[in-house]
């Protein structure tokens, strides 16, 4: 968050309202800003980088004079003036850094305080709603040392000039690399390649775009007229921009004038200082903030915020400031609207009744079993979902059955390309990775499985699943743990003899439920063993529980 220091003298030459401290603090807090600390000359505010017009305290003191109802301008025009200057683009920097606004100010008035401020905010406005100058930077250059009114914006080779504060002629190349702002700010663009980005009058550069003025155009307190260029890579923020120091200029008693951007055959003229609408249903505001008023109250917050605003029908018509960058829909509004109003003035409501939360009979069921498994001696792992036909189906000695699997479209790594669409390959890899721990080891897993139904949708479903590594692992140690879950869920079921290819041929069983099969447990088969590194007998079960009538 970008932190702006304000002499306090200056600040309160600006504010032109007798305050004391601490109604000056009240006043800010309230605007919705933070004083960081506040002194007998100077004040330390912090902004959010959203509000870029708060950025100078030009700005801050117009919001507070809004806030205060102290002021009724709320619009910023040019008054017809005639455009005093022109600029002309050259296709070159189309692909660089293509667009370009200036003005011209006439009439300033500068002291070493309001000098500094204005310098600190450009920098501050650059780094932060800029984007360190890649998105907006800004030139401000003395006009009275400007040789023609007409300049030129190009692509130039490595030539020459005098930098702002520094003494003798220095290369473009030279003072991205010796210059402090050279070396700051010189990755902006790839300079060189097709060549450096400058402004020029008739007699030479007047700027390194986005880099560095010319010591040739310094302004100092004593400079009477500006020309501000603003430079960018988006049409619609450096016009928002330029618009925004306009309001600035004016707020400070300087004569703003335009200036005209030439883009071969099409032309734009700056600051444009076109005010915009939203409309939103007084009821839509209530709504967000939590609070009503009438149309009188939401107009007299709408001005508080520097909005003019009228009640048209059921709606209030905002007509947007000039000066504001950072409003983007009806939210930006309504927020706004509720500083206004207040935040502390706003009061939570109480729910009417609440419920505490309970977990779902699943995840309690699933608790239960896990409970069970833990209690016979077995530690639970957490295996991904991911996995890869190599791991779910050859490693195990099985086919794939036709389409069952739900794969990733353009997997980019091959060992994660398809939904697992059961239990017992992830814990065989768990078993490969602790085969140099103490035996035995067993291991049960309770998550989901995935599979294509007939009607081709993905389909997720609950499975439960161990395994017990030993030297004396068998098909009876496995069948007992078995019994043991069914008999603590009041399960009643049947084995039969089976066939699969992940167990050894006579020591595998199908489980049985209601007549529909489960499941099945048994002894793995060597082969499978191997697969997977494992030196140890291993025997094994999975069950599918949504079929089990538990749930």
């Amino acid at each position: 968050m970008p932190v702006v220091k304000i002499n306090k003298r200056y600040f309160n030459s600006l504010l032109k309202l007798r305050m004391s401290d601490e109604q000056l603090k009240d006043q800010i807090s309230k605007l919705g800003l933070e004083i960081e600390s506040m002194s007998k000359d100077e004040i330390e505010i912090e902004l959010s980088p959203s509000r870029p017009d708060l950025l100078d305290p030009v700005g801050i003191a117009r919001a507070l004079r809004y806030f205060m109802h102290k002021s009724d301008k709320f619009h910023y025009t040019l008054d017809n003036k005639k455009p005093e200057m022109t600029i002309t683009v050259s296709s070159s920097v189309k692909n660089v850094r293509p667009f370009i606004a200036g003005m011209v100010v006439k009439g300033i008035k500068l002291d070493e305080t309001s000098l500094q401020q204005l310098m600190s905010f450009t920098d501050k406005f650059c780094d932060t709603f800029g984007r360190k100058r890649k998105k907006i930077a800004i030139g401000i250059h003395n006009l009275d040392s400007i040789e023609s009114m007409d300049l030129s914006y190009t692509l130039a080779k490595d030539e020459k000039f005098t930098a702002l504060n520094s003494e003798g002629h220095e290369s473009f190349s030279s003072i991205l690399k010796t210059n402090k702002k050279g070396i700051g700010y010189g990755e902006v663009i790839e300079y060189g390649k097709s060549g450096y980005p400058v402004l020029r009058d008739s007699k030479g550069v007047l700027a390194l775009i986005p880099i560095i003025n010319s010591e040739r155009t310094k302004v100092t307190k004593s400079t009477k007229n500006l020309f501000v260029d603003v430079t960018g890579n988006s049409e619609y923020a450096i016009g928002k921009s330029i618009d925004m120091l306009a309001a600035m200029f004016m707020d400070i008693g300087a004569a703003v004038y335009p200036v005209v951007t030439s883009y071969g055959s099409s032309r734009k003229i700056y600051p444009v200082m076109e005010s915009g609408y939203i409309s939103i249903a007084l009821e839509d505001i209530w709504k967000s903030l939590g609070v009503r008023f009438d149309y009188r109250a939401a107009i007299s917050l709408a001005n508080k915020m520097g909005y003019e605003a009228a009640s048209v029908g059921k709606r209030i018509r905002f007509s947007l400031p000039e000066y504001r960058i950072d409003i983007m829909n009806e939210q930006d509004i309504i927020e706004d609207m509720a500083i206004a109003y207040g935040y502390d003035y706003i009061q939570p409501i109480g729910l009417p009744s609440y419920n505490a939360g309970l977990l779902e009979s699943t995840t309690l069921k699933n608790r239960n079993l896990e409970s069970i498994m833990t209690g016979m001696g077995f530690t639970q792992v957490m295996n991904s979902y991911l996995t890869n036909p190599s791991a779910n189906y050859e490693k195990m000695e099985v086919m794939k059955a036709r389409d069952e699997a739900v794969t990733i479209a353009n997997s980019v790594n091959s060992s994660i390309s398809m939904l697992r669409t059961w239990l017992l390959p992830s814990l065989m890899g768990n078993l490969s990775k602790s085969q140099h721990e103490k035996m035995p080891q067993r291991l049960f897993e309770l998550d989901m499985a995935f599979s294509v139904n007939a009607s081709k949708k993905a389909t997720e479903e609950y499975r439960i699943a161990a395994v017990v590594s030993d030297p004396k692992a068998n098909l009876n140690d496995i069948k007992a743990v078995l019994e043991e879950l069914m008999y603590m869920n009041r399960v009643k079921y049947t084995v039969s003899k089976c066939s699969h290819g992940s167990f050894i041929e006579g020591r595998c069983g199908e489980i049985k439920a209601d007549g529909k099969s489960v499941g099945f447990f048994g002894e793995i088969h060597p082969k499978v063993l191997n697969n997977f590194s494992i030196d140890e007998p291993v025997s094994a079960f999975e069950i599918n529980i949504q079929n089990l009538g538990i749930y």
